[in-house]
């Protein structure tokens, strides 16, 4: 398996592993996204600078058929690596423990940088559509 930075030519792959999930696939030239391959494309995730030293993580998926691998891991491990600044994301409760590995902590809503709450706001992630799991804000470094 390898990452890579997505190009243009890796949008109908992104589509193909995010429609099913019931995602959108980010577009490349929208922030850095990163993608997992081993022959086909398992696993996906974006950076997005919404303010100098602010970056949000998001799109973050693996193939339902190649959780438990690493491949996660793997890309959490690459976009770190990748970009500097304060991380931020959000997830479901049970997601959490896979962020903390990476020394994520919670934050509240409320004390998240205004340009990352209205990232989260304008894409819909907060609040929480209704009749969807509460989701929980975490940051790094």
């Amino acid at each position: 398996m390898f990452i890579t930075k997505a190009t243009r030519h890796d949008v109908a792959d992104l589509e193909g592993l995010l429609g099913p999930l019931g995602q959108q696939a980010p577009n490349p030239r929208d922030g850095a996204v990163y993608v997992a391959r081993a022959g086909k494309l398992v696993g996906c995730l974006r950076l997005k600078e919404v303010a100098p030293g602010a970056v949000v993580i998001d799109k973050m998926a693996v193939d339902p058929q190649r959780r438990g691998e690493g491949i996660g891991g793997q890309l959490m491990q690459a976009a770190m690596n990748a970009k500097g600044g304060t991380l931020y994301l959000y997830c479901h409760a049970d997601a959490a423990g896979f962020y903390e590995k990476f020394d994520f902590k919670p934050v509240a809503p409320d004390a998240l940088p205004e340009p990352v709450m209205e990232h989260f706001v304008a894409a819909g992630e907060y609040p929480a559509p209704e009749g969807h799991p509460e989701h929980h804000f975490l940051t790094a470094r």
